[in-house]
């Protein structure tokens, strides 16, 4: 179960699947300092930050030194991933308890302790031997346990008080207290026996965490009043989505550009102990003011879309441009302080953009919100021209310094920033059905779906033919990006508009269009580089026919709004439109793609499936706002995540088999299977994960009339099953054999959908995670570990 030392490890699955309530519990800190803008609400924050910090670092040490998807370590995990859940759900009452339900301050702090006491656990286990181990480990608990009652007090005492005592300092103060006697426990582990067993690992980790923040970020930049809010689509909000993704962009930039493989690289030259000391100081240190920074701007960014419109006032004027501006400062403040610690350099970019920021900020007060916004992207693109003119000798030098280091068919950081946006986009595809729960809007959501999926899959197929960077590639990239933000934004009104707001439908279709477009270009770059690519007048047609069919729409859509917008047969028209483009998809893919890369184009759709969980933990979390804490809601947020967690494990426990059997296969043949297994045949997997994100909401949100619940059950149910024999139909197309099991399992839960339907919601739920975990364990015990044992064709 431990690594072995020096051993390159790649992050495993289950790291991932635990990363994704993270995404969720920091929306839940920008929320809560939203709800509280003041400056103790800020502070507030910032402890909730720095506690779920202490939760991330242990795990990612962890998973430095054990192997977390094997052995008894996916349970664990499970439980880890659960008790996060739960901490992400009890953050609005972190220091405000609501009456009515269980001490919230008190729940968020026992679920923080549950995490750190078992990765202390298991870290005791497979610590180093020696004397100095040892005592590291001692003094570790010791600490742990110090703090843990301090950080208890801060819950217990404040109500013990008397009236006329102000609870809110000692309480703060113990808090801030606990969590700094807590972080002595990375001092002293990094001086004792601990070690880095795995350089690329702890990097990487550091990484997606950024990637994270920065997928909150774009989050906020779209759900600003909320996940699911239905808003008007105006020019401001659109135009400031524009501007705040181009900063989000240029922070990606700063960090994957050149900082993350140079640090990356110090980290892998020291040893021993100076290991240990630049894995404390440059990412388990200096990488926390960085995620502080981001979510800080996501922060300014929603105050800047609920307050910066037209007659909007706040108590607190000019915070959020302070704010937005004093969260892209910490954050490139961190990354110099990271490059100095690491290599003694001072990254000429980033230091002249924190100089620029620092002077703005003495200005920029006096500026509406919305102007500082447009001031703040020009100062940043202003950094990346400069890295790319005045400092552009240095900035070669450098990249061609660490050329030799970057990864040969990974996922790209490029494609990963691409993705977070998809999340926000698939987020708004539940809205559109909780917007309208009926079987029309269901239809209609995947739809919207099923074009979101197409815009996806063909850009991966692109990225996998197309491995080396250009300004072409970088340009349409960000194209691409701003077009599926602006879908994001206009997808809850795409059938039915808002009055006030930009007419959805033709944003949609023409940011698809855009999008089509961009893609066509870096097409005819591969064609251009590859003539023996064929295929690709059939393509361009099933294209152009969709294209058309989408214009009419908007056509009709612009001559007479009020008449045909809620009438199904629009529906169908967009239904067709998908069927010309894909079936004109299947027929020219036989010919037109080469799968360089197995492993990038197998990562690329395990990725995204991991997108489509996030979805669904985000869909947990929203229904369960503005409700006070009970035991109840605790075992329903538990039995939730755990549910999820079996259907993560049908799929991501099988993915190293199929790549193995991808690559494999050779010419047309793997292309074939390629083109069904993972372009068509994943997205019933990522439909069936949407549905049940949909019925997991319907079914456990506290205000519902009785035909949503009763939507909302089948869906659930439905949803799952959906999932389950997408999941068959791609082992049965890499492996021409299926799993009896899983098989079973999609067939007793949709006998079940129909005779659940008259049990609470809360019954219903535990009982499908039930036979999730069931099914799970009887599959692993007969079958052993699917991971080494790849399944024989028949």
């Amino acid at each position: 179960m431990a690594r072995d030392p020096g051993a390159i490890g790649d992050v495993s699955w289950v790291e991932l699947f635990v990363d994704l309530l993270f995404v969720f519990a920091f929306l839940a800190v920008t929320t809560l300092m939203g709800a509280h803008f003041s400056p103790l609400g800020l502070a507030q924050g910032v402890l909730v930050i720095l506690l779920l910090w202490h939760c991330w670092t242990p795990c990612v040490w962890l998973g430095n030194v054990v192997h977390l998807d094997r052995g008894i370590m996916p349970p664990i995990m499970l439980g880890i991933a659960a008790a996060l859940m739960v901490i992400g759900v009890a953050i609005p009452e972190a220091f405000t308890d609501r009456p009515g339900g269980l001490p919230g301050p008190l729940v968020l702090i026992c679920g923080y302790l549950l995490i750190r006491a078992t990765a202390m656990v298991v870290l005791t286990f497979v610590s180093h031997r020696g004397e100095g181990g040892r005592r590291s480990v001692v003094v570790a608990w010791l600490i742990f346990i110090v703090g843990g009652l301090v950080l208890l007090a801060s819950a217990v005492v404040p109500p013990l008080l008397p009236v006329t005592v102000d609870a809110a300092p000692v309480q703060m103060a113990l808090f801030a207290g606990a969590l700094l006697i807590d972080s002595l426990i990375l001092v002293v582990a990094s001086r004792g026996g601990w070690r880095v067993v795995s350089p690329w690992h702890l990097a990487e980790r550091h990484a997606l965490i950024v990637l994270i923040a920065l997928g909150e970020t774009i989050i906020s930049i779209g759900a600003s009043e909320g996940l699911g809010v239905d808003r008007p689509v105006t020019a401001q909000l659109a135009g400031g989505a524009v501007l705040g993704i181009t900063v989000v962009f240029v922070l990606w930039w700063s960090y994957f550009d050149l900082a993350k493989v140079i640090i990356e690289r110090a980290l892998n030259a020291s040893a021993g102990k100076d290991r240990a000391r630049v894995g404390r100081d440059v990412y388990s240190g200096l990488h926390l003011p960085m995620i502080g920074g981001l979510i800080f701007f996501a922060l300014g960014l929603k105050h800047l879309n609920t307050h910066g419109t037209p007659g909007g006032t706040h108590p607190w004027p000019s915070a959020g441009t302070i704010i937005l501006y004093g969260g892209v400062l910490l954050y490139l403040g961190a990354l110099v302080a990271v490059e100095w610690r690491a290599v003694r350099l001072l990254g000429r970019g980033p230091l002249t953009g924190v100089a620029l920021l620092a002077v703005l900020l003495t200005v920029v007060g006096r500026l509406s919100e919305v102007q500082a916004l447009v001031v703040l992207v020009v100062a940043a693109c202003a950094m990346l021209v400069l890295d790319n003119t005045a400092f552009r000798h240095r900035h070669r030098r450098l990249h061609a310094s660490v050329e030799g280091d970057l990864p040969v068919g990974s996922v790209e950081p490029r494609e990963l920033f691409v993705d977070l946006v998809f999340v926000y986009a698939f987020i708004e595809v539940t809205a559109v059905m909780n917007r309208f729960p009926t079987l029309l809007g269901l239809a209609q959501g995947m739809i919207l779906l099923a074009l979101l999926w197409w815009a996806w899959t063909s850009y991966t197929w692109l990225a996998n033919a197309v491995r080396q960077d250009s300004t072409l590639l970088r340009l349409s990239t960000a194209g691409i990006m701003m077009a599926v933000l602006l879908i994001g934004l206009a997808i809850p009104q795409a059938f039915v508009p808002l009055p006030d707001s930009l007419p959805g439908p033709l944003l949609v279709i023409g940011c698809y269009i855009v999008i089509q477009l961009m893609q066509g270009l870096i097409f005819r770059q591969i064609v251009r580089e590859n003539p023996d690519l064929r295929g690709g007048h059939s393509r361009v047609a099933a294209t152009t026919a969709t294209l058309l069919i989408l214009t009419g729409i908007a056509v009709i859509e612009v001559i007479a709004p009020e008449r045909v917008s809620r009438h199904p047969a629009m529906t169908l028209l967009w239904a067709a439109a998908l069927v010309v483009q894909y079936v004109g998809g299947y027929r020219a893919g036989e010919r037109l793609w080469q799968i360089r890369l197995v492993r990038h184009w197998a990562d690329r759709h395990a990725l995204v499936i991991l997108i489509a969980f996030g979805e669904a933990v985000l869909s947990i979390g929203v229904a369960f706002d503005d409700r006070p804490i009970s035991a109840p809601t605790l075992i329903v947020v538990v039995a939730t995540v755990v549910a999820l967690g079996t259907l993560w494990w049908s799929y991501f426990t099988g993915i190293d088999a199929a790549r193995i059997a991808l690559a494999a296969l050779a010419g047309d043949r793997r292309i074939r299977t390629a083109r069904d297994a993972y372009t068509y045949l994943h997205l019933p997997m990522v439909a069936g994960i949407v549905l049940v994100a949909y019925g997991l909401h319907q079914t456990l949100a506290a205000s519902q009339e009785r035909h949503s619940a009763l939507l909302g059950h089948y869906t659930l149910f439905l949803g799952v099953a959906l999932y389950l024999a997408g999941n068959q139909l791609f082992w049965l197309r890499i492996f021409r054999t299926t799993s009896r099991h899983r098989s079973i399992g999609a067939g007793v839960v949709t006998v079940l959908a129909p005779l659940t339907v008259a049990l609470p919601s809360v019954v219903s739920l535990l009982l499908l995670t039930v036979l999730g975990v069931g099914f799970a364990v009887v599959e692993a015990v007969q079958q052993g570990d699917p991971r080494t044992r790849l399944p024989a064709r028949t």
